[in-house]
């Protein structure tokens, strides 16, 4: 994909129309020369149904050939889309029977509420249930039609390793998904409380079944700070050119469709946050300069609705100053992050220990000795448990392999297909007014024999 393909990319990636918007998709589109990649790349982004709503608004009659891989392209972002729908449905109904709760984090932790229409389709699910849920939880998504991958540890490496355990999909009509017991790695050196984030969480219904979202504004910061730790802090503020990069590159760090989930967010949502409690709760996370870094990643590469812009502005100022004497840079590499882990700034390490009042030298000393050896028990954790979960893993692979293969059996694939034209079927129907329905008056004297009539 060339840089005017990439910026046609961009000019459509918009969920809230303008005029402006339209006109700047327009242009956009004139410029481009080649539609080479630019369906596949739309389809690894999840933005082909967005990008197909905008291309017809903005009037863009595109090329034969492209509007042929459009309309492919969106049957299949829409049976994606459906998979993703009976995913959830499934492993909800599942986790409530075993009295599991779940929730939407991380990629998905907007994603799932945002959008009336599917206008935004996801590879694959990052959930988060209870450390102590998650037997039940695996149980749960067996059920569904869902289990560990191949190469995955067993379930108790990710639990006290803090890290997510990749489930892998039965069945072509379902999609994979990520299992996290815990909200953030230690690693990241987040300020905020498991439990108070829990606790705010608001309830979804989907499909009569209870999916959790974290609170608005912790949605938010969520997800930015998974874009952060993802990309780094040089994609995010050093330019569009790496922004540009991502939009052609399927394995980039940077996700065109995670900023398309914020910016949507920040646009239609902006109204009912001050400014002022969005940085106080960024302040909460110790996420400051991981925000404020993706809020200029998305001025400059994205843009936002004047409103929204100038809502930013107020966000981003104030983070801004906060977090120059408090770098709080996230690297995407683990072992990059391990320097500032095991010796983190002081104002980083007030935060992060619960010290009342100016912490003392001798607090902070002390706070960082437990500091310290919380990090050095999870790392001698990880070195010491390692060599036994790869032998569990290989003493486990005949029964985890007949596990899949009784999951793939032809029966249970029958009854995935049957209830994904299901979720197909009941998408599809829209609601009927009773004109369109109403028939005329039936005849008095009329009644029916096997034969014939008689009035």
């Amino acid at each position: 994909m060339d840089r005017a393909a990439a910026e046609l990319f961009l000019a459509s990636s918009f969920v809230e129309s303008t005029p402006e918007r339209l006109a700047a998709c327009k242009n956009a589109a004139a410029n481009v020369k080649s539609f080479e990649g630019f369906v596949p790349a739309l389809q690894h982004h999840g933005l082909v149904l967005l990008f197909q709503r905008n291309l017809g608004a903005a009037g863009v009659e595109p090329p034969p050939t492209l509007a042929t891989q459009l309309t492919a392209g969106a049957g299949e972002a829409r049976h994606a889309a459906l998979r993703v729908r009976l995913t959830l449905q499934r492993f909800l109904a599942a986790c409530a029977r075993e009295g599991v709760e779940v929730t939407a984090i991380r990629g998905s932790a907007l994603a799932l509420g945002l959008y009336d229409e599917p206008l935004r389709t996801q590879r694959e699910l990052e959930l988060f249930v209870a450390p102590e849920h998650l037997a039940r939880a695996l149980r749960a998504a067996e059920v569904a039609g869902l289990a560990p991958a191949a190469g995955a540890l067993p379930a108790w490496w990710y639990r006290h390793t803090h890290t997510t355990l990749p489930l892998r999909a039965s069945s072509p009509h379902l999609v994979p998904v990520r299992l996290a017991t815990r909200l953030h790695h230690p690693s990241l050196q987040l300020s905020v409380r498991e439990p108070e984030l829990v606790a705010r969480r608001k309830r979804l219904s989907i499909e009569g079944h209870d999916l959790f979202v974290l609170d608005p504004l912790d949605a938010l910061l969520e997800l930015a700070l998974h874009v952060a730790s993802r990309a780094g802090q040089e994609p995010l503020t050093t330019g569009r050119r790496h922004l540009l990069t991502a939009v052609a590159t399927s394995d980039a760090p940077l996700d065109p469709a995670e900023l398309v989930d914020l910016r949507t967010f920040i646009e239609r949502h902006h109204a009912a946050h001050p400014p002022a409690a969005l940085v106080a709760r960024a302040r909460e996370w110790n996420a400051e300069a991981a925000l404020c870094a993706v809020l200029e990643c998305l001025t400059m590469g994205l843009g936002f609705l004047p409103a929204a812009r100038e809502w930013t502005r107020a966000v981003a100022g104030p983070l801004a100053a906060a977090a120059r004497p408090n770098p709080a840079v996230f690297f995407p590499d683990p072992f990059e992050r391990l320097p500032h882990w095991l010796r983190p700034d002081p104002t980083t390490l007030a935060r992060c220990t619960p010290l009342a009042g100016t912490p003392s030298t001798q607090l902070l000393r002390l706070a960082r000795a437990r500091h310290l050896l919380r990090a050095g028990l999870l790392g001698l954790f990880a070195l010491v448990a390692f060599p036994f979960a790869l032998l569990a893993r290989q003493l486990s692979r005949s029964t985890r392999e007949a596990t899949f293969t009784a999951l793939s059996d032809p029966a249970k694939q029958s009854d995935l297909a049957a209830a994904f034209k299901t979720t197909a079927r009941v998408d599809d129907m829209k609601p009927i007014t009773p004109r369109a329905i109403a028939l005329e008056p039936r005849e008095e004297s009329a009644s029916k024999y096997p034969d014939h009539y008689r009035g």
